[in-house]
């Protein structure tokens, strides 16, 4: 049960922090970015409060008594920069010299650090937007509420302390929370259409997996054959110092540092070949040199160190139950994850901060109604959404309009930046391997 609830756990974070990658890059803009509007009133409550105010500072002072930290001149009472634009960020002053650094300024380097990645997330949440705009699909912000009263009763937390959760670990605010995950999550699932079913065969092979016997290893991960076949000839010559020739022949760190131990390996769990290797093994025995995978370059050594013993032992009611909830969580993620696929193949995206266009077709016009020049076409596909003259809107401070919630897109002023998308591919590893 331990195992299960572990599984769950970690699938429950993956729902809840879908396109968690890229909120990172999406944060780091966010702090740097002033709201539509905000700086203003601030910088004209500074101006008009009074200069004896304890404790504040004030940022509204004489013109001439700062100058930009983008010009060379730095003495006192120099006139600030002409080329110095918007809102104050800050005020730097150190015995009688300013510098005067503008919240402009602060978004031109905040585009030059992390804009690729935000703009990224932003073109991506606006493929979502078209394909929900062009099928009649609409995410109530009730909807998006509801899921989020859901996911925190599974953690069996309440809804406020699981937002606040959220913001202290991961600096989401609610809002950016229903925006730039829970919005992308339910919409993706409504394109996507039918439910996920589960099959009986589903779950026993999941109650085996989850439940069933593990075999007990050591392995020697080898890169290439050659290199597999003379590990496995000095360990068939002296199987007891397997663990020696695990330092010197095996690649993978995390099981090396541990003498090629790894954790049980299960039925199910990814590589047929070994499983199918490791199973067959009785206590002591060393296994032939093993291709993990067909498509793969790497083989391993097996040392068996014998079986778990399974604390479950049928499979009751109440085992279905949460495996085939499990089962629907994983088979919901990978049918999400392959709708987004598709529909980013499908939309044309002329990128103009990388100089790149994918997906659709190769003539689509510029927002002015001119073909775009001097851009790389990565797509060939036609049927294209054509830009609309700025029609996507970002939804407003609460993240409603008529009762929806709208994410972020890429003609909007507004911050956040996530969406889900699918995880990177991996180089497989063999059934039961560390990555700790």
């Amino acid at each position: 049960m331990a195992e299960l609830n572990r599984s769950k756990s970690t699938l429950l974070w993956v729902a809840a922090g879908t396109g968690a990658a890229v909120l990172g890059a999406a944060i780091c803009f966010q702090c740097l970015r002033a709201q539509p509007g905000t700086a203003a009133e601030e910088a004209t409550a500074r101006t008009s409060g009074s200069d004896n105010a304890s404790g504040k500072a004030r940022l509204g002072g004489s013109a001439n008594s700062q100058t930009s930290a983008g010009s060379q001149g730095t003495t006192s009472g120099a006139t600030p920069n002409p080329s110095t634009k918007g809102d104050p960020g800050a005020r730097v002053s150190h015995n009688g010299q300013n510098l005067l650094i503008s919240m402009d300024e602060v978004a031109k380097e905040s585009v030059i650090r992390v804009g690729k990645e935000v703009l990224d997330s932003m073109i991506n949440r606006a493929i979502i937007q078209l394909a929900c705009r062009e099928r009649g699909v609409e995410v109530a912000r009730s909807e998006v509420d509801q899921e989020i009263v859901r996911i925190a009763a599974e953690f069996k937390i309440p809804v406020e302390q699981y937002l606040q959760m959220l913001q202290a670990e991961r600096s989401i605010s609610p809002e950016q929370y229903r925006r730039d995950v829970i919005w992308p999550m339910l919409a993706l699932k409504k394109l996507a259409g039918a439910e996920v079913k589960v099959t009986d065969e589903e779950i026993q092979k999941a109650f085996e997996r989850e439940y069933g016997p593990r075999v007990k290893c050591r392995m020697i991960l080898c890169d290439n054959l050659r290199r597999a076949q003379a590990a496995w000839a000095k360990v068939k010559e002296n199987p007891d110092d397997f663990e020696k020739y695990v330092q010197e022949y095996s690649i993978d760190p995390a099981s090396k540092s541990l003498d090629g131990s790894v954790p049980p390996i299960p039925r199910h769990s990814g590589s047929e070949n070994v499983e199918k290797v490791a199973f067959k093994l009785k206590t002591g025995e060393i296994s032939a040199v093993t291709q993990i995978d067909s498509t793969l370059n790497q083989y391993v050594i097996l040392k068996c160190e014998g079986r778990t013993d399974p604390v479950v032992k049928g499979l009751d009611d109440q085992v279905r139950a949460e495996l085939a909830d499990l089962l629907k969580k994983q088979k919901t993620q990978e049918q999400v994850a392959k709708v987004f696929e598709s529909i980013k193949k499908e939309t044309r995206v002329d990128n103009y901060y990388t100089n790149t266009s994918t997906g659709g077709t190769n003539n689509v016009a510029q927002g002015d109604g001119s073909k775009p020049s001097g851009v790389k076409s990565t797509g060939t596909k036609s049927g294209a959404a054509s830009n609309d003259g700025g029609e996507i809107r970002q939804a407003g401070a609460k993240g409603t309009t008529n009762g929806r919630v709208k994410p972020a897109v890429a003609t909007s002023t507004d911050d956040g930046d996530t969406l889900p998308t699918r995880p990177a591919s991996s180089t497989k590893r063999p059934a039961g391997s560390s990555t700790k």
